[in-house]
């Protein structure tokens, strides 16, 4: 009996110990879990039945001035695997690859990977048939996403401008760059969770971030696709290594088409080498040539040293400075001011930038905008160069003359010439009208901006009178004018290019350009055109000009623009039928009587009257003084509203 108590007290003791032996394991284990590792589990844990997905915003849409896309966002599938959940890799891969057309070895490796998430394929275009064979694959660890893609319908047309976006729908180049922060709106991180069978619970409304903001241009696009044909033929006729041209509204320095030749397709970027992304009408330095006698001349005018008529002794095309032999292509004598600049005598442009000095030169061309960024509303745009006089060498006036010596960029001269187009302002180039949410509610607006008057009416006109004989007979430029009874004023440029390895100049290297503005008293269109390294002909005159006037010729035409007489600087503009948007609401009221006009930019009248359906011719430039008929009469059916600016 005593034996039996005690094998009852020992298997007690043994009970106990064994419960105590587990309990302090249990005590131990749970010290490890929710103290030792507390962070790392929970981590796990969390891992399991969260998820932070994070949700872009559809990108705005970007349009010409006559609202047709040339950038929208389309939805499309991306394709992604979940590795741990893939139980055969090589026969999913093979599956995979065959489906998206792609190499298989890249698609196993990927699926092979330690992430519990990788992208196999984004953003891809799918045949339905193709699209049920992914979802057949859901259950290996396959599945389809929708994101947002940038499409752009009209391919390679205004491409250097508009830009592209990158893959997660930022912005990389152009216009897409530039306004990257208005065009993508907001992205969202959300968190969610999972339920058993690993669907996703989404406790947070998605449908609160802000979608992105549309984009509407300057730029017309029938004038930049006339632009970009014009151009292309033109540098693939020459064999010409690049070009670009601008075309731009000198009253309001709307650009209303850009185009660079060699281009590339947006929706393939990556098939192209960087250089073809560039916008060389605004990243490319180059010097001008003869067209800086365009600003020399008007330069002399304003400061009252020559007239047209006066005459300067050319030195039979041989003139010394310092050290230096200037030449002209023809031994001319005697030639009057308006000569000089018809037959583009270098030593000519030599008198005259003596005459004016040096400090005058040089401030004249500060004042055009040489030098310093126009503040066009693109990534990149290059200042150029001019040095200030105290850098000057014996001889630096003297080749400034004949545009030698400086840098510029296309942007800048056609801005430049655009002053003496409009009567005496450079304006800002504009490249967006406006800008506004998905609603249609304009958030911003682009009004034309004068940066300073530069020259004086009067001094414009009589510089514009001299550059209409550019264009005509003997001229060099003449292959630019248009007759229809259309004036064309401009100069031409033949800038031989800097050899930046041996130093001077490159033989036979040459950058052939006309920079002019049409029609020539009453403007509408400022444009520049510049031929990088021509094989066929290297003078301005032979190989830009003729591109000038087919680019005018068709734009014209397009615009409605036909010859009519008038005072010089007085510009008639018609708002065509065509050009018409339908009537707003709080418009409709007011359709019956002339609506007031006085106070407001040219940009504000146009607007007005093409929302009214009314015609309105535009004269002068400024801020809208007087108008004919006045404001609150009956609107006639027939006829124009005058609208007068100062």
């Amino acid at each position: 009996m005593k034996e039996k108590k005690e094998w009852t007290k020992a298997r007690i003791s043994i009970i106990a110990a064994i419960f105590v032996v587990g309990f302090g394991i249990i005590f131990l284990r749970a010290f490890q879990l929710q103290i030792v590792n507390k962070e790392h589990l929970g981590k796990k844990a969390r891992l399991q039945y969260l998820k932070t997905i994070k949700i872009n915003s559809k990108r705005g849409a970007i349009y010409d001035r006559n609202l047709k896309e040339l950038a929208v966002s389309i939805e499309v599938p991306s394709v992604y695997a979940q590795p741990h959940k893939i139980k055969e890799p090589r026969r999913v891969a093979q599956r995979l690859a065959r489906v998206l057309s792609t190499d298989r070895h890249s698609v196993l490796k990927n699926i092979r990977s330690s992430r519990r998430f990788v992208w196999v394929k984004r953003q891809v275009v799918l045949a339905d048939e193709k699209k049920e064979e992914l979802r057949g694959l859901s259950q290996a660890g396959i599945g389809m996403v929708k994101e947002s893609r940038r499409f752009y319908p009209k391919g390679e047309l205004a491409a250097n401008l508009i830009g592209f976006a990158g893959i997660d729908s930022e912005g990389l180049e152009g216009v897409e760059l530039y306004y990257d922060r208005y065009l993508k709106g907001s992205s969202m991180l959300i968190r969610t969770e999972k339920d058993a069978a690993g669907r996703t619970l989404l406790f947070e409304d998605v449908s609160a971030r802000a979608e992105g903001m549309d984009v509407v241009l300057t730029i017309d696009g029938t004038i930049q696709y006339i632009v970009e044909k014009a151009l292309k033929k033109a540098v693939e006729k020459t064999e010409a290594r690049a070009g670009v041209a601008i075309v731009m509204d000198p009253y309001t320095g709307e650009i209303l088409a850009m185009a660079n030749v060699p281009s590339f397709d947006p929706n393939n970027f990556t098939r192209y080498s960087p250089s073809y992304w560039r916008n060389r009408a605004i990243t490319d330095a180059f010097e001008p040539g003869s067209i800086t006698k365009a600003f020399l001349l008007a330069a002399v005018i304003e400061e009252g040293l020559a007239d047209r008529n006066d005459i300067f002794y050319c030195e039979l095309g041989r003139y010394a400075v310092a050290n230096t032999v200037f030449h002209d292509t023809r031994k001319y004598g005697w030639l009057s001011l308006r000569n000089i600049i018809k037959y583009s005598s270098n030593i000519g442009a030599i008198k005259l930038a003596e005459r004016l000095g040096k400090e005058r030169f040089y401030g004249y061309l500060r004042a055009f905008g040489f030098g310093s960024r126009t503040g066009v509303d693109l990534p990149g745009e290059a200042t150029g160069l001019v040095r200030s006089p105290q850098r000057w060498s014996a001889i630096t006036l003297d080749t400034m003359a004949f545009g030698q010596g400086l840098s510029t960029t296309a942007i800048q001269l056609v801005n430049a010439m655009s002053a003496i187009a409009n009567g005496g302002f450079l304006m800002k180039p504009l490249i967006v009208k406006y800008i506004r949410n998905h609603e249609g509610q304009i958030v911003k607006r682009f009004d034309p901006v004068v940066v300073r008057r530069v020259i004086s009416e009067e001094t414009a006109r009589r510089v514009t009178n001299i550059l209409i004989g550019v264009t005509e007979d003997g001229g060099t430029g003449v292959l630019a004018g248009l007759g229809m009874g259309i004036k064309v004023a401009g100069k031409t440029g033949t800038a031989q290019k800097p050899d930046l390895e041996k130093g001077g100049y490159a033989e036979g290297r040459y950058i052939a350009s006309f920079l002019g503005f049409v029609p020539a008293r009453k403007p509408h269109l400022a444009i520049i055109i510049a031929i990088d390294e021509p094989r066929k002909g290297f003078s301005g005159g032979e190989v830009a000009a003729p591109v000038f006037k087919e680019i005018a010729k068709q734009a014209l035409l397009y615009l409605g623009v036909f010859p009519e007489d008038g005072p010089t600087h007085e510009r008639v503009t018609t708002v065509r039928k065509k050009d018409r948007n339908p009537l707003p609401e709080n418009l409709a009221i007011e359709r019956q009587v002339v609506p007031d006009f006085r106070g407001k930019t040219m940009r504000g009248v146009l607007d007005i009257a093409m929302q009214m359906g009314v015609e309105v011719n535009l004269r002068g430039s400024g801020t809208a003084v007087m108008q004919t008929p006045p404001p609150g009469t009956p609107l006639k059916k027939e006829g124009a509203i005058k609208v007068v600016f100062r």
